[in-house]
């Protein structure tokens, strides 16, 4: 019956080749992908307002018969449709405006259905013109005798994502029509068990009512059935995906041998915090298991996530196995390399920098060091897991900034290994439960405390005068300061301050009596790295740079951070950039300046503003963003939800979690009767993206 599904949409009547390509464009192909195209959002158009009742301004709904039309041209470019409609309480004038360029059979519509005498059901806005009130019709449908059969008016009315040539209308029509020929195809994936334990309507009443509900209360029950399913689908697919891989026995063990670990443990100059030290523990219990490692350490900024990686890294490379650090950027995996190379000093670890902008010679000879084991630590981007890099023996895997990473990259990057141990981790804090939905292959690891003695930052919207006098205060009390610029070089397309032309600006005028230090990402890795090192030590007073300080730099004397255009930074990378002070015993300002033009700037602003927490911060993020732009557009399998919100479901994705662990604990395979629509379910919607194995 699925084979109905899958039949092209230009086959169904008022489509064709063209209006077909014109779907694609939403991601509309086939009936199901139609049927599957949930609205956005709804209007009750139930209600009918009298025309004496109307009031400029207001979007409403009347019923009314037409008394006499007339086209007429208002501009070289501009036609009005004008007729004079009433009901028991008065007339007013319904006006369709439409270009010129419009096709003429759509004026000889409305004069065919706005004949004097004709009954019709109006939706729009009530306007002015000239000081006369008329409404600017939006929907509008001709009564024939049976309101049961209305789309666009008297009802509840559904509104969709569109595209440049497709009309509400339109969609409107075609989903209407194709509903009672192919809804009844879809077929039931959730045991009958769990359809009435949780009061689930059916699939096929859920698509009718998602589309067209017949109230609030049945379009929710609709809804709620659809997630489910969405929901339960992902959760098994993840179940499955995690039991290959915890299935098939590793290639390496490990010993504690600590002459790595105990040296860098020493050097560190501070002790591990009790949520670290849990963490550690837990990393080393899933490497000295048999079964690979595959755990996601979530943390918040300046939390010590990269010193809990380190320990994994060390206790695998004393264990005479190789291991790769990948981060989403050059930027970031040049910064993890001078941050470890500064973590490991003086112990024998041979370490390198792999990127794309490695210079040829340099990549074939780190490339026979790997492939003949003389690199014990790779750091670097997607040129990791390049075909032509081998590992002699690679056993351990750290990613950073798993989100920006698909499923794919992932499995990948396991196969240059004997199935090694897998560590990800992310300084985007994400809720646990969302980072278990998400990340259902993984085991989840959370750094719950900050370092002791860190004060809480101090952050506030201010103006650059009022910055700049405190970044003198401090400086002057022999603390350091950071100001950051979006921009390296001016542009002439976006008028904002660069880091370049403003260092000397501020070098020269405003921080003459200071030691000021230029840093951003055009610069060479050792010019960065020397830059950083001049900063902690003290050699410059202020740092003017870019977000290349996103992460890595450590500086605890560094008390004062300026955020020029803060307006033009995302949420995570705000709180990220924050992170880089605070790391003293000092009390610590963050000011964040710029034209607050919108009001999701103006809601960023106010959320770092009132907290540091940044799970808190995290949870808003995603809240104001989506899943797809936070998490953005590589989570292969993992985003592409139809209806399903990973912020606001909590409730329905613990009920499909307690499903799938249920069903797959009594039917490892899904080869019950009962399943094997399931099953089939899920080898279409994530069999290729997940990598998932023939079940049964």
């Amino acid at each position: 019956m699925i084979q109905n599904l899958t039949k092209s949409v230009k086959y169904l009547k008022t489509v064709g080749p063209k209006r077909a390509e014109i779907l694609g464009k939403l991601g509309i192909y086939t009936v199901y992908d139609l049927l599957t195209f949930f609205p956005r959002d709804y209007e009750d158009r139930r209600q009918y307002k009298k025309i004496a009742e109307l009031k400029y301004g207001e979007v409403i709904t009347i019923s009314c018969k037409v008394e006499v039309s007339n086209l007429m041209s208002v501009g070289p470019k501009l036609k009005v449709f004008k007729s004079a409609v009433s009901d028991s309480t008065g007339v007013v004038y319904a006006v369709f405006y439409r270009k010129h360029s419009y096709k003429y059979d759509v004026f000889k519509k409305l004069k065919e259905d706005f004949r004097s005498g004709n009954r019709v059901i109006l939706h729009g806005k009530v306007e002015k013109f000239r000081g006369v009130q008329e409404l600017n019709v939006e929907e509008y449908e001709l009564l024939t005798g049976n309101d049961a059969d209305l789309i666009h008016t008297n009802r509840i009315v559904p509104l969709y994502p569109l595209t440049e040539g497709l009309t509400n209308r339109y969609l409107r029509t075609l989903i209407k029509s194709a509903l009672p020929s192919y809804s009844r195809y879809f077929q039931e994936i959730v045991p009958e068990k769990y359809i009435t334990g949780y009061n689930l309507i059916s699939i096929n009443d859920a698509v009718r009512q998602i589309h067209f509900p017949d109230s609030y209360e049945s379009k929710e029950k609709a809804r709620v059935k659809l997630v489910f399913d969405e929901f339960l689908l992902l959760q098994i697919a993840m179940e499955f995906s995690k039991r290959q891989l915890v299935e098939k026995n590793k290639g390496c063990s490990y010993q504690l041998k600590k002459h790595l670990l105990s040296p860098f443990r020493q050097n560190l100059g501070f002790d591990f915090t009790k949520s670290q030290k849990k963490v550690i523990n837990e990393i080393f219990r899933d490497m000295q298991s048999r079964l690979p490692m595959n755990r996601l350490l979530l943390g918040d900024v300046g939390s010590g996530k990269t010193v809990v990686a380190l320990s994994a890294i060390l206790l695998a490379i004393e264990n005479g196995y190789q291991t790769a650090l990948m981060a989403p950027t050059e930027i970031l995996a040049e910064q993890h390399y001078y941050t470890i190379k500064h973590f490991l000093k003086g112990l024998n670890v041979r370490t390198e920098l792999l990127v794309g902008s490695t210079s040829a010679k340099n990549k074939k000879s780190i490339k026979q060091k790997l492939a003949e084991g003389e690199i014990d630590l790779i750091i670097g981007t997607h040129a990791i897991i390049e075909q032509k890099t081998e590992f002699k023996n690679l056993s351990l895997i750290v990613i950073d900034e798993q989100h920006r990473f698909g499923v794919i990259q992932r499995k990948i990057l396991r196969e240059k290994g004997f199935s090694p141990d897998v560590l990800v981790m992310t300084a985007t804090p994400i809720p646990r439960t969302l980072a278990l939905t998400l990340y259902g292959d993984l085991d989840v690891s959370v750094i719950e405390e900050m370092p002791p003695g860190r004060q809480p930052i101090t952050t506030k919207y201010a103006t650059e005068r009022e910055s700049y006098e405190f970044v003198k205060k401090e400086v002057s009390n022999g603390h350091q300061a950071y100001i950051v610029f979006p921009l390296v070089e001016e542009s002439d397309k976006i008028e904002l301050k660069a880091a370049v032309q403003e260092s000397k600006r501020l070098s020269e005028k405003i921080f003459s009596d200071f030691a000021v230090g230029l840093l951003h990402g055009q610069l060479k890795g050792s010019e960065k790295e020397k830059i950083m090192i001049d900063f902690r030590n003290g050699k410059y007073d202020i740092l003017i740079t870019t977000t290349v300080i996103e992460i890595g730099i450590d500086v605890p004397n560094a008390t004062v951070m300026v955020i020029e255009h803060s307006d033009r930074f995302g949420l995570a990378t705000l709180h990220q950039l924050r992170g880089r002070i605070g790391r003293g015993k000092e009390h610590s300002v963050c000011f964040l300046l710029g034209e607050l033009k919108t009001e999701e700037a103006k809601k960023r602003i106010e959320i770092l503003v009132s907290t540091n927490d940044g799970f808190e911060i995290g949870r808003e993020d995603l809240k104001m963003r989506g899943p797809g732009e936070f998490f953005g557009t590589q989570q292969h399998g993992l985003l592409d939800l139809k209806i399903g919100n990973l912020v606001t479901d909590g409730d329905i994705i613990n009920k499909t979690k307690t499903c799938v662990q249920e069903i797959v604990n009594s039917d490892r395979f899904l080869s019950k009767p009962e399943n094997h629509v399931l099953k089939s379910a899920l080898q279409r919607q994530y069999g290729g993206r997940f990598g998932l194995p023939q079940i049964g």
